[in-house]
């Protein structure tokens, strides 16, 4: 998700009596996209709180006339879905952070030097998570419309049952609700694609996959041949075949490539196509052949409504998981999925009695990056680094992004050696690497800890890489730190088969 798409949606007021940072803060967020609004005075705000209430308030917290907590209830009691985000020194940041639950998002130093970029990055973490949130909403929103067609698509279902021969004939036949639970029952789409084979029955019919990194079709199920006569069969398109793709499928035509291999390796001449697309990009083509009778096509196309209606509601449900538990920016897992992931990796470490590591992952001189090339290469820049953690994972490494400038891996069944080795490597690759269209080059710091042999808990395991981290990059950076445990420190137990 890019913010500057929506940036414009978002109104934020900023109240400071200071002129120069509140109107420089105002213009950096306008420049944004931000629809943005200084304010000097606390009458004035409050009298726009009333008339218009933004979606941010960036306020300065040592100026309020009254109470903090007086304020924060009196802003609530306008709109209590406006976003906070408050200016302050460093000392008052125990007291503020006591409001995060009455819709503090963030608490910023007034004294630093970088302010202005420091609140535009703020303000665009927190209206992510408002569109996100709305998004959410829209979801289930949609979700609920599936459902209502769902069930009057039992009340409306046809007394109608496919037969070998293809013709169609009245019959009590599996009710629609069972043909319903079985897509519902399908863990993946995979299953989905078979489930629907299986249920036309008597048809010779092959699913092709859509793989787009690939700009090719390739056989994966079918129903009427055999899966030795489809293996490694598929056809790869010509870049200028995939600028229109989902048109052309829409209309029910194929690529020319395509069509011929339909004809030489099924002998299927026409051949008729269901396309199925997922979040409006195609994943893959029903195909069979258009000689069969009108009765039998119809059906096809009636068990395929039913399909849809329930891969539409899949896709869904996915995007809500998504949603919940990825980084927009990166790619990556967001902190709350890296939390979750930390606790199940502790339970399962003492059950088998192994070590789970992670590491903590800084880039080096990001805000003098950001200054220099812009918030855009900033983001794009963080996708590069986490696509190189990425390459270099196993497949049962979790990779999240923790916060705005800290990516993490956990590393289960891996020890601190293993874990050393691997940030290492990770360090190696990126120092090597060019990014942006600049060619520039980037460092990173990481830090590294191990339970049970360095700390006590998940929590623990968290802070202590954390600790690591912070203490190479205060000594330059571009180096691996492996957190020491104190001398007090006993592993809850011993490790084996290290």
């Amino acid at each position: 998700m890019n913010i500057r798409d929506h940036s414009s949606q978002f109104t934020v007021y900023v109240f400071t009596p200071h002129v120069d940072p509140g109107a420089s803060v105002k213009v950096y967020l306008s420049q944004a996209g931000y629809d943005a609004y200084f304010f000097q005075d606390l009458e004035t705000l409050e009298i726009r709180l009333k008339e218009n209430a933004p979606h941010v308030l960036v306020f300065s917290a040592a100026h309020l006339k009254a109470e903090l907590s007086d304020f924060v209830k009196y802003v609530r009691k306008i709109n209590d879905e406006i976003a906070f985000i408050a200016l302050d020194q460093l000392s008052q940041f125990e007291i503020l952070a006591q409001y995060k639950e009455q819709g503090f998002t963030d608490i910023i130093s007034d004294d630093m030097i970088t302010i202005e970029s420091r609140v535009v990055w703020s303000v665009d973490r927190t209206c992510e998570k408002i569109y996100q949130t709305y998004l959410n909403e829209q979801i289930f929103n949609d979700l609920e419309l599936l459902k209502d067609q769902l069930k009057a698509a039992k009340i409306n279902q046809p007394a109608v049952n496919p037969i070998a021969s293809n013709v169609l004939v009245k019959s009590e036949g599996p009710p629609l609700s069972f043909k319903i639970g079985q897509y519902r029952a399908a863990l993946n789409k995979e299953e989905m694609v078979q489930i629907f084979l299986n249920n036309i029955f008597g048809t010779v019919c092959i699913f092709f996959k859509y793989l787009p990194s690939v700009r090719s079709f390739l056989a994966t199920h079918a129903n009427g041949i055999d899966a030795n006569q489809i293996n490694g069969v598929g056809c790869q398109l010509d870049p200028s075949e995939t600028s229109e793709l989902e048109v052309l499928l829409g209309l029910g035509n194929l690529p020319l490539a395509f069509v011929h291999l339909l004809k030489e390796a099924f002998q299927f001449d026409p051949a008729r196509i269901i396309p199925v697309f997922g979040d409006r990009e195609v994943e893959g083509v029903f195909v069979y052949s258009g000689k069969i009778e009108e009765d039998a096509s119809a059906f096809i196309t009636e068990e395929f409504s039913i399909f849809s209606i329930c891969n539409a509601q899949f896709n869904l449900e996915k995007k809500v998981d998504i949603l919940e538990v990825q980084d927009y920016v990166t790619g990556l897992r967001n902190r709350n999925f890296y939390l979750q992931a930390l606790d199940d990796e502790i339970v399962r470490s003492r059950r088998l009695r192994r070590s789970v590591s992670v590491v903590k992952i800084s880039i080096d001189n990001l805000y003098e990056i950001e200054s220099a090339h812009g918030e855009a290469n900033r983001d794009l820049l963080l996708k590069l680094v986490a696509e190189v953690l990425i390459k270099g994972s196993r497949a049962t490494d979790y990779n999240c992004r923790t916060a705005f400038n800290t990516m993490a891996i956990v590393l289960p069944l891996c020890s601190k050696k293993g874990a050393a080795l691997r940030a290492e490597r990770i360090r190696r690759a990126i120092e090597s690497e060019t990014f942006l269209d600049e060619k520039i080059k980037v460092s990173v710091s990481l830090g590294v800890s191990e339970f049970p042999t360095l700390c006590v808990s998940s929590k623990s395991l968290d802070e202590t890489a954390n600790r690591a981290l912070d203490f190479i990059q205060e000594k330059g950076g571009n180096k691996i730190c492996l957190y020491k445990a104190p001398s007090t420190h006993r592993p809850e137990f011993e490790i084996s088969h290290e």
